[in-house]
């Protein structure tokens, strides 16, 4: 199955541009998005430079059986976006010296008995360079030979943080979100998602169908919430 997530966020790096140019790229990306006929592009588009927004568009729906029209301020469950707040928390607690990239996994979570614990680092989970595709079993390879994308790897630095820390990883990332005015960012225990849209899958055969799972993959790794201007 293909994930059809109502979410798309650019950053355009550009040299500066006249009023003639930004108008051609405005034309040209409204160009390139109403082209996809077949399949019709449903998200928000933000496109920011030095903190400037040059392009702004919303198109479609935030939910799709009772056709409410999305609006700038929706918000998305933003998958994999998630690693990266993770990994700003687990290196804060690096820069606060409590964290060792280096060290084997096992100093911050003993209570894992897995022999991998000892061999496998921060720095290989932060880089999805562990090979461990599930706690109780053996990795696939010897850490830090091969890159094998990680969901759980996300969970554990999670798990690091909140240990080193002495704080939950929901208060973690709130703080986060507060220090630096990130208003409509939220980890989902917060429940602060007052205008989060509806997820979908795209099944084989073609046909939307709702996804109730969104909120169910690790927060660390994938189920933060936010909005295309966050």
């Amino acid at each position: 199955m293909t994930k059809h997530l109502l979410f798309f966020s650019l950053l355009l790096i550009t040299t500066s541009l006249s009023y003639g140019q930004k108008l051609n790229i405005t034309k040209r990306i409204d160009s390139l998005i109403s082209s996809q006929t077949r399949k019709p592009f449903n998200g928000v588009i933000v496109i920011s430079q030095n903190g400037k927004t040059k392009y702004s568009k919303v198109h479609g729906y935030s939910n799709l059986e009772t056709k409410t029209p999305l609006s700038i301020n929706n918000q998305f469950v933003i998958g994999s976006i998630s690693k990266q707040f993770t990994a700003v928390l687990v290196l804060l607690e690096f820069d606060k010296g409590r964290i060792e990239l280096f060290a084997p996994i096992h100093k911050y979570l003993p209570e894992l008995t897995q022999g991998w614990a000892d061999t496998v680092t921060v720095h290989h989970l932060l880089t999805h360079t562990h090979g461990n595709t599930q706690l109780n079993k053996r990795t696939l390879f010897k850490a830090g030979t091969q890159y094998a994308y990680s969901q759980i790897g996300y969970d554990l630095l999670a798990k690091i943080a909140t240990r080193t820390s002495g704080k939950s990883f929901t208060q973690l990332s709130q703080e986060l979100f507060d220090k630096f005015g990130i208003k409509n960012t939220f980890h989902p225990d917060i429940k602060g998602y007052k205008k989060l849209v509806k997820g979908y899958t795209e099944q084989e055969n073609g046909i939307i169908t709702f996804d109730s799972s969104s909120l169910e993959n690790y927060a660390a790794a994938g189920s933060f919430i936010s909005t295309a201007g966050d």
